[in-house]
């Protein structure tokens, strides 16, 4: 059955119009009288008939149509596409300005460097030491040998240069080699990457006195000997100190500031103060040496 015919409303209409009709009967005798009725009752029912006919109309007729409807549909996705696509853009800005801002906060604690944002690339599979490739090469001015770091400390240096990208060796690597000193007490020694425990993303400082002061949770940057490595870069903390199993020499084992395994972008550093000065190190030997014949 028609929803329309079938509603309260129109149950109460037909109702009224038998009611209508019996009044319309009695005073049949008497138009002035049916008139009055009619007039009175009859002419506001038949507006209320007509706005409920109206409005079932309404809700019978669609007032749009379906080529409207799928118009309007099809509207509606682009939009969504077209908001996705503007979420997406915002996130990579995002996430760029975030590295712009690390690579900014370098540079204004360091002056004298000269940085070139990069990201990484790549990562080569058979690297036994988590060295990866960054997007910046030697027609952005890297050269080998360039240290790289991160605004939490120093990753590696540059090993390899091609125009467009280039290579780093972390500092887990046995191959690289880093000048530092305990920030605390001032014992030196060099930093460098062992078979033994790169896989745990740790570096061994090796090469330092019998008589060490240092301990767990000491602070080790960069001495800035040998003019590779800017002087004073964070390295990482002691997390234990232990002996060389070959050697029998005592060894701090280093946890970097930042985990090359996981790194995405780092700053290039093509130029410092002291870049390339041996001489503070050849300075600091002979004044060693001096002072033990002094002694």
């Amino acid at each position: 059955m028609n929803k329309v015919t079938s509603g309260k409303g129109f149950k109460v209409l037909i109702t009224t119009i038998c009611i209508l009709l019996v009044l319309a009967l009695i005073t049949a005798g008497n138009s002035t009288v049916g008139g009055i009725v009619t007039g009175f009752v009859l002419n506001p029912l038949q507006r209320v008939a007509s706005d409920f006919t109206n409005s079932a109309e309404e809700k019978i007729t669609p007032s749009k149509s379906v080529e409207e409807l799928e118009k309007e549909n099809s509207e509606l996705a682009e939009e969504n596409r077209r908001l996705n696509d503007m979420l997406v853009e915002y996130y990579d800005l995002k996430k760029e300005n975030d590295e712009l801002y690390k690579f900014y906060n370098i540079k204004k604690n360091n002056e004298d460097f000269s940085i070139i944002p990069s990201t990484v690339i790549s990562r080569d599979p058979n690297e036994n030491f988590y060295g990866f490739i960054l997007d910046k090469g030697s027609a952005d001015g890297v050269k080998p040998d360039d240290p790289v770091m991160t605004d939490n400390g120093l990753v590696g240096y540059v090993s390899e240069v091609s125009i467009k990208s280039c290579k780093v060796t972390a500092i887990i690597s046995p191959a690289a080699q880093v000048g530092a000193v305990d920030k605390r007490t001032g014992d030196e020694g060099v930093v460098e990457g062992s078979a033994e425990y790169s896989d745990s993303g740790v570096a061994i400082m090796k090469n330092i006195s019998a008589q060490n002061d240092m301990k767990s949770g000491d602070i080790i940057v960069t001495s800035g000997y040998g003019g590779m490595y800017p002087k004073n870069i964070k390295i990482g903390t002691i997390s234990k100190l232990d002996y060389d199993s070959y050697t029998g020499m005592p060894i701090a084992v280093i946890k970097p500031f930042e985990d090359v395994r996981n790194i995405t972008s780092a700053a290039i550093i093509t130029n410092f103060s002291g870049k390339g000065d041996i001489e503070v190190l050849e300075e600091s030997s002979n004044n060693k040496e001096n002072s033990k014949k002094t002694d």
